[in-house]
């Protein structure tokens, strides 16, 4: 009876460790302990209607492990393979620890019968189910949120070659000394179950971590570029600031030299020449988003791209935030090819901004340099390396079109609103489309 409930309080302890709870921390609680209060009267009931002891405590485990995994069911939100794979471990460890502890025990120096043997018993098989929770729980809390997958099935079925092992049923294996066996093997499946596990999430941690700077990078890299945006907009209000300069003393020096009937005429000329400075034109009725497109305009100006903007959004139900965030990457996209071009045409960009009745059209095109050439063609076999040909061979290759590059928030609020967003190029010049459907 007492090795049924350090089992039982075992399972429990497993299915709390590894699962992720849905619920809040009183609800898992109750709910938990409902099944395990059932699990154990499962527990006293076939105690008292099944004989033999070793039957009576597996099946003892099996009824509880059911219930916990019930309850599982409800209160964690694990995907089922997982919630699977803990009511396997369950009876697969009860019946490893009762094969290991008479070897154990037996090997002892003392006299393990009455109540050493019971103490020892019950401590084993706590550091059992402990160590168990301790070398699966940070893979599974990694992987708690991943659908069901073949690795996860296969370790089940390990789970069940364990089991099997354990109880006797492949003895027909080891036909000399199958007890020694069954512990050897059984302690071999464990070993390498957990093996895999730590090894699965490592690798996993790893993929993360790499995913992770990677992405910090391209953080970085978008963040340079803006503020190579915002150095141009500064250098170039710092210009226009020093043309005013300029304008008062000119006017001051007129007046010293007594044509003031200049004057008019020279204001004229001075705020047709303001007017013309990329910082200062006005590009939309809304203040946010001229700000961002004279901002990239004048950027344009200081690295010699030319650039043309008719913008409106009219009354389209998109936020502010939305709409500045589809302009700033949109027009930071074409910039930045337009100012890596090579080629002999001149650096343009061009952005257009067309409403219509429930839909907005952004089109930006400007020159680029052509899209590179696939990377390996049969014709270069030479120069290739054996792992080149794997890579290009069964790898995938993004195709141009899907080049998104520094859009992902446009593409994702493109999608959003049952729109596309397409990359073509024509020879030279290349047009960046978003279309968006209300």
């Amino acid at each position: 009876m007492t090795s049924f409930i350090l089992v039982l309080i075992g399972s429990a302890g497993l299915f709390a460790a590894l699962m992720l709870d849905r619920f809040r921390f009183w609800a898992t609680l109750a709910v938990g302990g409902a099944a395990f209060l059932l699990a154990l009267l499962s527990g006293l009931l076939l105690q008292k209607l099944v004989e033999d002891p070793a039957l009576s405590d597996l099946l003892c485990c099996w009824a509880g492990s059911a219930w916990l995994f019930a309850a599982s069911l409800v209160i964690h939100r694990n995907n089922i393979l997982q919630k699977l794979f803990v009511l396997l471990l369950c009876p697969s460890c009860l019946l490893y620890i009762e094969t290991f502890l008479p070897q154990a025990l037996g090997l002892m120096p003392f006299e393990t019968a009455g109540m050493p043997g019971a103490v020892l018993s019950a401590v084993f098989t706590l550091l059992f189910f402990l160590l168990m929770g301790l070398c699966l729980y940070r893979p599974f809390r990694h992987f708690s949120d991943r659908g069901p997958s073949a690795f996860l099935g296969g370790m089940c079925a390990l789970l069940c070659l364990i089991y099997l092992i354990c109880l006797g049923k492949a003895d027909f294996l080891f036909p000399s000394d199958p007890l020694l066996r069954r512990l050897f093997f059984s302690t071999l499946l464990f070993v390498l179950m957990v093996f895999c596990f730590r090894s699965v999430y490592q690798a996993g941690r790893f993929r993360a971590a790499v995913a992770e700077e990677t992405n910090r990078q391209r953080c970085l890299n978008r963040a340079s570029a803006d503020f190579g945006d915002l150095l141009a907009a500064v250098q170039e209000a710092g210009a226009a600031h020093k043309t005013g300069g300029y304008a008062l003393d000119t006017i001051s020096v007129m007046l010293q030299d007594g044509v003031p009937e200049q004057i008019p005429a020279y204001i004229y000329m001075q705020k047709h020449t303001a007017g013309q400075a990329p910082i200062l034109m006005q590009y939309h009725e809304n203040p946010y988003l001229n700000g961002i497109i004279a901002t990239k305009a004048a950027f344009a100006a200081q690295n010699g791209i030319d650039f043309q903007c008719n913008a409106a959004t009219g009354n389209v139900p998109l936020k502010t935030s939305e709409l500045c965030m589809l302009f700033h990457e949109m027009l930071g996209r074409a910039c930045r090819e337009a100012l890596a071009y090579t080629g002999e045409e001149p650096r343009r960009v061009r952005f257009t901004a067309i409403p219509g009745e429930d839909s907005l059209r952004l089109e930006a095109v400007y020159v680029a340099d052509p899209p590179d050439k696939p990377a390996f063609t049969l014709r270069d076999l030479k120069r290739w390396k054996f792992s080149d040909l794997l890579s290009w061979l069964f790898d995938d290759h993004p195709e141009e079109e899907k080049d998104f590059s520094g859009l992902e928030n446009t593409a994702e609020t493109v999608m959003l609103h049952s729109g596309r967003l397409s990359v073509s190029s024509t020879g030279e010049e290349t047009i960046l489309l978003a279309e968006m459907r209300f």
